[in-house]
């Protein structure tokens, strides 16, 4: 009564309906993936990030130095800046009046508001110092290319 198992004789069973229902859980898979897709915006062309516009940003405290010698330089660049979003803290001379570049000093502040600062004021140079007791995040020292930048 017992039968024997011949497995080279019989002929294979269709399991139509295990394939069906991995081809409908990989189709199902295919659409969520395209879904999560478009919605998080890799379709829609949304490369840069949301950023907000400069006056909606927090003024960046700065501290002018004049580094060149010439008599009120640094008030007027400091007037000159005021009408940025750049607050400036105090004004003042440089020990040795022998700057031919202006430059940024970071004191307190990160690279982000350093290129904020950099867009605004046109002043691409710039040295690290950091003080964490110092009264703005950054120093501008200005130089005697002070005019390229007072437009």
């Amino acid at each position: 009564m017992r039968e024997e198992l011949d497995l080279t004789n019989k002929p294979p069973s269709k399991k139509w309906f295990s394939k069906a229902v991995l081809l409908w859980l990989a189709f199902g898979l295919v659409i969520v993936l395209i879904l999560w897709a478009v919605l998080s915006g890799r379709f829609a062309g949304r490369s840069e990030e949301f950023s907000y516009a400069e006056d909606q940003l927090p003024a960046i405290k700065v501290v002018v130095l004049n580094g060149c010698g010439i008599s009120q330089l640094a008030s007027e660049f400091a007037t000159h800046l005021s009408r940025k979003n750049i607050d400036v803290v105090s004004v003042g001379n440089t020990p040795r009046p022998v700057y031919d570049k202006s430059i940024i000093v970071i004191r307190k502040g990160d690279k982000q508001d350093l290129a904020r600062l950099q867009r605004m004021t046109g002043i691409q140079r710039w040295t690290s110092a950091m003080n964490e007791f110092h009264s703005a995040d950054f120093d501008i020292i200005v130089g005697r290319d002070f005019e390229q930048f007072m437009n």
